[in-house]
């Protein structure tokens, strides 16, 4: 009994305890982690094949329909305004009178007393001729019958043109668009009387901002909506574009013709306006929630492989219209282009293609 009590060592007994302990942390661990952890769900993403399609790059615009015809009548002479007729709207006939400027009467008897003066001056001139065929009278004489003659005529010229200052006629066809003035109203030489439009000169008139003059021209469409007749839409035919930009706008004047029927347009009527800046007819286009950027700065998309992975593609992007961008580099018709979920795809990782008829999870994502 002596001799084993002596064989027991206090070391010995202190390694089988801290033996026996790992042991059992080793077979506890061992028991908590399951043999085989389950592999994360590929994200659920939804796609669009892609296929050409027309692509437009439009410009929105307003314009306004202005009369290319005008005339600003103003008074040539000084006076009262009389017999003041017309008014705004009326249509007036080429060489019809307006209004007439008082003192009318003076230059009237200024003109008969020229017209009188030169009847005696022919008179003169035609007996002085008589007289000189029969050598009875001296050649200064028919020469200084002659200039007299001359005189008489630039005079009688003079008090008509003097006489038709005092009278305002409309030198075209046209409508009254405004009337400055009334009977009994003093004027003074140029000031504004009358203005007349002729109505078939109505076009419509647009600015371009500068960035896009050069990508309209004449002959291109533009699609154009009145107010008066929101519901009627036009295409109307670009006929002129200004030859300068404006320096203080920056933008280039453009018109359009109406149509023949220009009762239904009037000057200042408001129209918005749709002109196509580029057109493709057979484009790829992306939603432009397609597009990312990737690490390199560069512009991506991701598409879906043969193998149900997630490839990123490097893509050129052009303009952008109704929420569609144009790549002109990068994709091919029959590519599977990821539209939505793209915040869950890397690259070459799988991916799990939704249906598309799928309603979106509460965070947003896609169905499977």
């Amino acid at each position: 009994m002596t001799r084993t009590l002596s064989r027991f060592k206090p070391e010995a007994a202190t390694r089988t305890l801290a033996r026996l302990a790992l042991l059992v942390l080793v077979s506890g661990v061992a028991a908590a982690e399951p043999p085989n952890p389950p592999k994360k769900p590929a994200p659920a993403v939804s796609v669009e094949t892609l296929a050409p399609r027309l692509f437009e790059q439009r410009l929105a615009l307003t314009g306004s329909v202005e009369p290319t015809i005008v005339a600003a009548l103003s008074s040539p002479a000084e006076g009262p305004v009389q017999d003041c007729r017309i008014r705004e709207g009326d249509r007036v006939r080429a060489g019809q009178t307006l209004l007439a400027i008082g003192r009318e009467s003076s230059v009237t008897a200024n003109v008969t007393a020229a017209e009188e003066e030169l009847d005696r001056k022919q008179r003169d001139f035609d007996r002085f001729s008589a007289l000189a065929t029969r050598n009875v009278l001296a050649a200064d004489e028919l020469d200084r019958a002659r200039a007299e003659l001359e005189r008489a005529r630039a005079a009688l010229t003079q008090a008509r043109q003097s006489a038709a200052d005092y009278v305002l006629k409309a030198p075209w066809p046209g409508i009254v668009s405004a009337v400055h003035v009334a009977d009994g109203k003093y004027v003074a030489p140029r000031t504004p009387l009358v203005d007349l439009f002729d109505p078939a000169s109505l076009v419509l008139r647009f600015q371009i901002p500068e960035q896009h003059v050069f990508a309209i021209r004449i002959g291109d469409r533009v699609e154009a909506r009145f107010d008066a007749a929101p519901d009627q839409p036009r295409t109307l035919t670009i006929t002129r574009a200004f030859p300068e930009i404006d320096r203080r706008l920056r933008t280039r004047t453009f018109e359009a013709a109406l149509p023949l029927d220009q009762a239904e347009f009037a000057p200042g009527q408001f129209a918005r306006l749709s002109v196509a800046l580029l057109t493709r007819p057979e484009a790829i286009s992306i939603p432009v929630e397609a597009l990312t950027t990737g690490a390199d700065g560069r512009p991506q998309v991701f598409t879906v492989a043969d193998d149900g992975t997630a490839r990123a593609v490097v893509v050129t992007p052009g303009p952008e219209q109704d929420g569609r961008r144009l790549i002109t580099d990068g994709l091919a018709p029959g590519d599977r282009l990821i539209v939505n979920g793209i915040e869950k795809v890397r690259n070459g990782e799988p991916v799990r293609v939704a249906s598309p008829n799928s309603p979106p999870t509460a965070d947003g994502t896609p169905t499977p």
